[in-house]
Parts: C-alpha cells; sequence; structure tokens
C-alpha cells in the first residue's frame, strides 16, 4: 500500500501493485507521466478502486472519465439518509447485502451518468427527505441513481462508488448502514484484487 502519489509516476511502479484506489482525491492529482503511468498500467490488466471523491478528480482527462463508467460528478444533495438498493445481485460486492439498506451520504449526481457498466447499487431517490436536486440545481437521475458499479475497462477492471463521504463510515463510531457500506466496498475491493470473480 502506498499513499504518496509520486508512485503513479511510472508503470514499472504501479506494476508492483494489485490494484490503485482513489479514496480522497481531488481536482487535478497527475501530471502527464502520471496519467500515462495509469494508463499503462490499467492496460496491462490492472485494477482500480474509486471511491467517492474519486469523481471530484482529473475532470479534463476523457480516458479517466472512461475509467470511471463515463461518469464524472456534477453536483450532490445535502448530507442525508436514503435507501439504497442492491441491484447486481450475484456481484462479489453485492453478495450477502439486503436487498435495501439506509445509508447517509451526500448523493453525487452525475453529469454524464455512467453507461455501458454493470450496476452493482443505486439510491430511492425517494427516500431522500431533504430532496436530490443538487447544490449546483441537478435534478437528480430519476429512478435509477446508480451509487455503485464495475465494469472492464481497455484492458482493466474498475469498481467504482460515489458513496463513502461521511466520516463515520470510516470510523468505528456507529452510522446506520455502516457496516453494508464497509461489506460492499471489501467486496469490491475483493474482487478487484482478484481474490473473488469480478463485477458479475
Amino acid at each position: 500500500m502506498a499513499e504518496d502519489v509520486t508512485q503513479l509516476s511510472s508503470a514499472g511502479r504501479l506494476l508492483s501493485y494489485n490494484a490503485v484506489m482513489f479514496l480522497s482525491t481531488t481536482r487535478d492529482a497527475f501530471d502527464e507521466s502520471a496519467q500515462t503511468a495509469l494508463r499503462q498500467y490499467i492496460r496491462a490488466g490492472g485494477g482500480f478502486v474509486g471511491v467517492h471523491n474519486a469523481f471530484g478528480t482529473e475532470y479534463n482527462w476523457p480516458w479517466y472519465e472512461g475509467l470511471l463508467g463515463n461518469a464524472n460528478f456534477y453536483d450532490h444533495s445535502a448530507n442525508q439518509p436514503g435507501t439504497v438498493v442492491t441491484v447486481g445481485r450475484r456481484d462479489a460486492s453485492t453478495q450477502g447485502l439486503p436487498r435495501t439498506w439506509t445509508f447517509s451520504d451526500e448523493w453525487y449526481n452525475l453529469v454524464p451518468a455512467p453507461t455501458r457498466v454493470r450496476v452493482l447499487a443505486e439510491v430511492d431517490e425517494s427516500t431522500l427527505a431533504r430532496g436530490v436536486r443538487g447544490n449546483l440545481g441537478h435534478p437528480g437521475h430519476g429512478e435509477h441513481h446508480p451509487v455503485s458499479w464495475c465494469q472492464y475497462y481497455d484492458g482493466g477492471k474498475a469498481w467504482l462508488t460515489t458513496l463513502g463521504h461521511d466520516v463515520r463510515a470510516w470510523t468505528d463510531e456507529p452510522m446506520e448502514g455502516d457496516r453494508f457500506f464497509v461489506q460492499h466496498l471489501l467486496g469490491g475491493v475483493k474482487s478487484v484484487l482478484g481474490m473473488a470473480p469480478f463485477c458479475r
């Protein structure tokens, strides 16, 4: 494991890792050599896990947007509880999850929305008491508002979720639905690492 972005400076370095995970990245995190290295790593069969603000990173890099499932962050609703609907029940990241579970997050609205991906979980917008309209006016995604998905991309694998804003999901402080979120995330990581079947 490495938290140093300079580890991304060469594909050779990256190839010593089984997966790359973006957890709290933001804006333009890479120079040109790091972009090239990540592309080469994925093209060599590397794995990528993108969590929450991975969607707020590298806005102007079309290849990275493709890695995210052709999706990009636009805005988000208020941080509030909502009902997550488990859609893809066969995937390693969704096995054992209930059909629906409550979780609190700032629910991301995406432009464009993900395409050519296997959706794993969605938020039921009707359960968001403060609404889904984003701080920049995005009206939400309606009946199908994806929050997790996976795909094969450019020779590699990508498992992605817009969930994970609330720090309580990452700490010992209890939060409704946090154990399901952690279970979901760990299943996604394991599948990218090849420890479980990927993107079923």
